[in-house]
């Protein structure tokens, strides 16, 4: 920040800041060679030598901060030194925030680079050795063309093959490059219209059905873009959303439903607020697979859940709450259950949302505590710490675990709790959340 702030006040030092910040990398990538005294023999060894990755990660913080400060003439050293040095560095946090920087950079001064640095990427992809260490920099630079084709006109012939590569690149086993195909493929989809529902289809497949697990998480992700790029509509349009809705119920194949749970996870992310009329037609199928029989599938839908709550305005907490509390009357063991694990993940909400919703929710929980079903009681329990982890008041999270006892077993508890809470002195404002936690004790 420091440096960033420095060279928008001085223009002119940009270029030397820049030279100064690649020979500081340069310096901190070294290679450590062993020392060894007169005899030949190992002084210090590798072993003891320690990455300097802290110093090279500053580095890309601060190219990043200077995006907006580089001239035309800094863009195409900078750019040899992503894609030549720092894309591949030994530390993949370190390449993760080189990687930032170079979008950073590709998103404010694009328009006027194109010429530049698309020949760089492809010459790069084109002549670098098909060597497995070399991998991770070509599919870096194939989000980099994403990013940098959002500034070509859609009828432009060289748009279509990035998007080809983007999607290849959706089957790289990282979430980051993923994110960041996701992020730069939507702007592109309206070059690639003619050929989107063959895409979508080749998307669906590989969700459904490929062995690895992150090629099913890429095509959930491309998936998700694709609908971004085309329109809410198209979920059923180019039949994403029957095809959806078939793949969780299918009982013969888990991936088949851990796939189905993939891209509604992706689809909540990606597309926000736009999706929760397609969430409340999910929320019954979502309820099954919490008590699923396999791991793999309970614990996507645990990340759907999370991904949902988060993304649900005020408007989709009142259509998705009546759902779930009324499968809470359920006899079924795992639709309650699920139902409950589901309200928990509500922490997760805005604290807007979730101060509406709380009041509703736990004295529900009350009752399924002393369900005559175990499981059922965990999962109340579990649910109810979730809730109680997001609690803002610094006096009530102080006396949580005593109300999560007391709420347990009130027969027994609850006194010990009311002395906790007279001895209590609250100088914060107990907000909506704490006093939901409060009242069914009082």
């Amino acid at each position: 920040a420091a440096v960033a702030d420095f060279v928008s006040r001085y223009r002119d030092s940009v270029s030397p800041a820049l030279s100064q910040l690649v020979q500081a990398y340069d310096e901190k990538r070294k290679t450590f060679s062993p020392e060894r005294d007169e005899l030949g023999r190992v002084v210090v060894s590798a072993a003891a030598y320690v990455d300097p990755w802290e110093s090279r990660k500053g580095v890309a913080l601060a190219l990043e901060r200077m995006a907006p400060h580089f001239g035309t003439d800094d863009i195409e050293p900078l750019f040899r030194f992503f894609v030549y040095e720092s894309l591949d560095d030994p530390s993949a946090l370190v390449r993760r925030h080189m990687l930032d920087a170079a979008i950073a950079t590709i998103n404010v001064h694009g328009t006027d680079c194109v010429s530049t640095l698309l020949p760089l990427f492809e010459n790069f992809l084109a002549e670098a050795p098909k060597t497995k260490e070399l991998d991770v920099v070509r599919q870096s630079v194939v989000v980099l063309m994403g990013s940098l084709a959002r500034h070509l006109d859609k009828d432009d012939p060289k748009v279509k093959p990035i998007v080809e590569k983007l999607i290849e690149t959706l089957s790289t086993p990282s979430q980051q490059v993923q994110e960041a195909v996701a992020a730069c493929l939507p702007p592109l989809v309206p070059s690639v219209l003619d050929t989107a529902q063959k895409i979508v289809t080749k998307l669906l497949d590989q969700l459904l059905t490929s062995p690895q697990f992150g090629e099913r998480k890429g095509a959930a992700y491309g998936i998700a873009a694709m609908v971004k790029g085309l329109g809410v509509p198209s979920l059923k349009q180019m039949g994403i959303a029957p095809a959806l809705q078939e793949a969780v119920t299918n009982k013969k194949s888990y991936r088949h439903r851990e796939g189905a749970l993939f891209a509604v996870e992706c689809l909540s992310r990606v597309l926000g607020r736009l999706y929760e009329p397609h969430v409340v037609q999910f929320i019954p199928n979502l309820l099954l697979c919490f008590g699923d029989n396999n791991q793999y599938v309970r614990e996507a839908a645990d990340d759907t859940a999370r991904a949902i709550m988060s993304q649900l305005s005020g408007n989709g907490v009142k259509m998705v709450l009546p759902a779930l509390l009324s499968a809470l009357n359920e006899d079924s063991w795992r639709t309650k259950t699920g139902s409950v694990e589901l309200l928990g993940t509500m922490a997760y909400c805005a604290p807007k949302q979730l101060s509406a919703c709380l009041p509703n929710i736990v004295p529900k929980f009350m009752e399924v505590l002393t369900d005559s079903h175990a499981r059922v009681q965990n999962a109340s329990a579990q649910a109810l710490k979730q809730i109680g982890s997001v609690i803002k008041n610094p006096e009530i999270q102080g006396v949580v675990p005593v109300l999560l006892e007391a709420m347990s077993d009130v027969a027994s508890k609850a006194p010990k709790c009311l002395q906790a809470l007279l001895e209590t002195t609250f100088v914060h404002t107990i907000d909506a959340p704490s006093l939901a936690l409060i009242m069914p004790i009082l």
